[in-house]
């Protein structure tokens, strides 16, 4: 890992979002919504099958953020139907926030509730919703957290396209998870693949449908770019270091995502500064699919190799990423964002969240490990030196109430 300078660049909003500073101690359980979204890690996708990967729902969750961000991109480009990323990313982020609560229940058994007893799972995502808005936290928060569980209890409303999108994304991200499983354990997946198969085919879906399908031996270029970038969960970070939690790649996409939402509300920017900061969160790491985590001494230990390994991965990702949507014009955006995330707008926020990410992830390790309590301190000091705001209130709200239990405060609010 390489802890770079997170020094200001460009001037804070002059419309921001929400005030953080008039919450007073308001939030001090913001740490424990950081701490929910890490427990995404340990909350494994089909845990009462055989299978051959480990998929987090943190996983899950990153990949069909990507499958919506890309089919978004493409039917804007081709249809001038335009989808609303700021929604997207909110409903993705505050709806994993119940699977994370309900981790003990799995998707099949949440399908089969719904359909006998739609009152009990109403109920349920109500139970989650109601313990993360009675925590102790930012109002801005609170508020996006209410918009989206209101929006999610009417039939119709204005963001009816991007729920549709959001839900064919997950099935085809979960199809896939299941298909791969399936080529090992014969027939064990394919009653679950007959139930996604079944509601992709649902009419609401046929737009989505029309640029990818669910025929992975037949892939047209979309997929392959799709499959290509799905290896980020397949690629652990801290690759050197002895681990009792590896977190994916994939993984760290999402919790970056999320922390840059705090940074950004934090910071004062406006609503699509936050949701670009986001954006660029989940494209930061994608050439690691290709290249794989190389860890910084590796890259200085040899004089010029550092400055190669861009070259190189420059070269490797236009080759197996880029090279299968360039002929849309917002692939030259998606560059940006991979090969040089720290150089837009408001990407040094990003990269401050990316480090505050590593920090949660080494404090993880800190504690049975002397390697890791080492980064975590190094890491520490480095970012107190950061002039930003965000900084002391991710320390003095952040990692402090990180530390506590989740298991006992989740329970606790269920009662």
């Amino acid at each position: 890992m390489q802890f770079k300078s997170v020094t200001p660049r460009y001037p804070r909003s002059t419309e921001p979002c929400f005030s953080f500073y008039t919450q007073g101690p308001l939030f001090f359980m913001l740490g424990h919504t950081i701490a929910l979204a890490f427990r995404g890690l340990s909350v494994y996708r089909w845990n009462n099958f055989p299978r051959i990967e480990q998929v987090s729902a943190t996983d899950h969750i990153a990949f069909s953020l990507h499958i919506s961000i890309l089919l978004a991109s493409i039917i804007e480009e081709e249809k001038g139907i335009v989808f609303d990323r700021d929604y997207i990313f909110r409903k993705v982020l505050f709806s994993s926030f119940s699977t994370f609560v309900h981790s003990d229940i799995s998707s099949e058994v949440k399908d089969q509730v719904k359909k006998k007893n739609p009152t009990i799972y109403t109920e349920l995502e109500n139970i989650a919703y109601g313990m993360l808005l009675s925590w102790k936290l930012p109002e801005w928060m609170k508020k996006d957290m209410q918009e989206i569980h209101d929006f999610s209890k009417q039939e119709n409303h204005p963001y009816q396209k991007e729920d549709d999108l959001i839900a064919f994304s997950k099935l085809w991200a979960s199809y896939h998870e299941a298909y791969f499983s399936n080529e090992v354990y014969l027939g064990v997946y394919r009653p679950a693949m007959n139930v996604i198969e079944q509601k992709m085919g649902q009419p609401r879906f046929d737009l989505f449908r029309s640029y990818i399908n669910l025929d992975p031996e037949h892939q047209n270029d979309l997929e392959r770019f799709l499959l290509s970038m799905r290896r980020l969960q397949s690629s652990y970070r801290w690759n050197s270091m002895r681990r009792r939690y590896p977190v994916s790649v994939m993984s760290h996409l999402f919790l970056t995502s999320f922390i840059a939402y705090i940074i950004g509300n934090i910071e004062g920017k406006n609503r699509q500064e936050i949701t670009y900061m986001m954006t660029i969160a989940l494209f930061h790491d994608i050439p690691e699919a290709i290249t794989g985590d190389i860890v910084t001494p590796t890259k200085k230990a040899i004089e010029g190799f550092e400055e190669l390994l861009v070259t190189v991965e420059k070269e490797l990702v236009d080759k197996y990423l880029l090279g299968y949507i360039r002929k849309y014009t917002f692939s030259s955006e998606y560059e940006k964002r991979m090969l040089d995330p720290w150089g837009q707008v408001n990407g040094k926020l990003v990269k401050l969240a990316d480090n505050f990410s590593a920090l949660f992830e080494a404090k993880i390790e800190a504690s049975v490990d002397v390697e890791f309590d080492k980064v975590y301190k190094d890491l520490k000091k480095f970012l107190h030196s950061s002039p930003y705001q965000s900084v002391d209130h991710l320390f003095k709200f952040g990692i402090d109430y990180f530390e506590d239990n989740i298991e006992d405060i989740v329970r606790i609010k269920k009662l």
